[in-house]
């Protein structure tokens, strides 16, 4: 990939017809491609930094968790590691976002004995301080955590999505992403009969009657996300996958179609099996060469499906 220098043409990432031609111009050192991405075994910063500025709708990610250990060196992700490595990549990050795109932290502090740590609300203090908006709090709530392990805590059942954005205008789509309402019939009955409810009706079959507007269906979800924990088989032994149930939302929520979206710390590549998936197209980066090598066992099955 090319110098910094490269990334100084704002104008050749604003246009969305661009991301195409950005993925053939990372195709050649790219470990696995499809049609959509390129998935790159690499160090996240120094692929960020040879991206051209606003060529990225959104960012979604999950960082490692601070004192994880890292690749085999012996050494841990500390605070160290975040507030000058990571904060590094999130600067890159305010510059690859489109005007109306945003980013998605996935991030829970660790517990350190008696206390949980602080670091994810430092993280998101951080950021507004580098100009993102903070612009929601999204709570993943997992119904089966597994068992808790400490005499005075109970089961760590929360993890953080917290969504930035780089201008108020961010682009929105909860209508790529509705739930079936709870309304049981009795409920649906009830909400009928409500005078807020009902509409007048200017036809000549029925001027001046009104017609009971019936309960939706379906609706915006909330802010809690409840999905399960990634339980499926883990041949590559990742401390830390989640369920693509998780970027799917954000994907279905924050994008529409043939946008891009970019993972820098992708692991085992879901955000780029949620991205295929819906049809957007992707760039994720991945340190680890055997996490980055099932991120093409996960996805030539998809491309084989879309072919």
């Amino acid at each position: 990939m090319g110098e910094r220098s490269s990334t100084s043409g704002t104008a050749r990432g604003a246009g969305r017809g661009g991301s195409g031609e950005l993925l053939r111009r990372l195709a050649p050192p790219a470990l696995f491609r499809t049609a959509h991405g390129v998935s790159l075994v690499g160090d996240a910063l120094t692929l960020l930094r040879t991206l051209p500025s606003q060529s990225v709708d959104l960012v979604l990610t999950s960082p490692p968790y601070d004192g994880q250990p890292r690749y085999g060196d012996g050494e841990r992700y500390d605070r160290e590691w975040f507030v000058g490595y990571f904060l590094l990549t999130t600067r890159e990050v305010l510059r690859l976002l489109r005007p109306r795109g945003s980013f998605v932290l996935n991030y829970r502090s660790k517990r350190a004995g008696a206390e949980r740590g602080t670091l994810q609300y430092e993280l998101v203090l951080a950021l507004k301080e580098q100009g993102f908006l903070f612009c929601e709090d999204f709570v993943w709530g997992k119904p089966s955590p597994p068992p808790g392990k400490f005499r005075r805590f109970l089961k760590d059942a929360v993890e953080y999505c917290f969504q930035f954005a780089k201008t108020e205008d961010w682009q929105f789509f909860p209508e790529q992403c509705l739930a079936p309402a709870r309304w049981d019939a009795k409920d649906r009955a009830r909400r009928r009969a409500l005078p807020q409810n009902y509409v007048r009706v200017n036809e000549p079959s029925g001027q001046g009657r009104k017609r009971a507007l019936a309960g939706p269906d379906m609706v915006r979800p909330s802010t809690l996300l409840l999905v399960e924990p990634e339980f499926s088989r883990n041949p590559t032994e990742h401390p830390a996958r989640f369920p693509v149930e998780i970027p799917e939302f954000f994907v279905r929520l924050l994008t529409r179609p043939g946008d891009l979206v970019l993972d820098p710390f992708a692991g085992t590549g879901t955000t780029a099996v949620a991205a295929e998936g819906l049809g957007r197209r992707w760039i994720v980066c991945e340190a680890e060469t055997s996490y980055a090598r099932a991120i093409e066992d996960r996805l030539r099955p998809l491309g084989k499906r879309r072919s």
